[in-house]
């Protein structure tokens, strides 16, 4: 990764985002599929914090930060989930 691509991880804006989309989809009623709660958290933070900020590169090629972008915002949206579940719960 070079400083670029370091400097865009680095925004808060885009975790909070992610973690944010991720408790909206861990609220969301799932009364017809058997889609679990993370999944639904980690796919909508993935796929928002794709439209609204886009990755950590430039251009459109495959490169390991697109990766590191895609570990990060699923493992943040299944965080959130995960956050909202416990506190519905309790």
């Amino acid at each position: 990764m070079n400083i670029y691509e370091i400097n865009n991880f680095l925004q808060p804006k885009r975790h909070v985002l992610a973690i944010a989309c991720g408790i909206i989809g861990g609220t969301l009623p799932n009364n017809n599929s058997n889609a679990h709660p993370f999944v639904i958290g980690a796919l909508i933070s993935a796929f928002v914090v794709k439209m609204i900020y886009g990755d950590y590169d430039k251009d459109f090629r495959w490169t390991f930060s697109d990766l590191i972008f895609w570990i990060f915002t699923i493992i943040e949206g299944i965080i959130g989930a995960f956050v909202i579940t416990i506190l519905s719960t309790v």
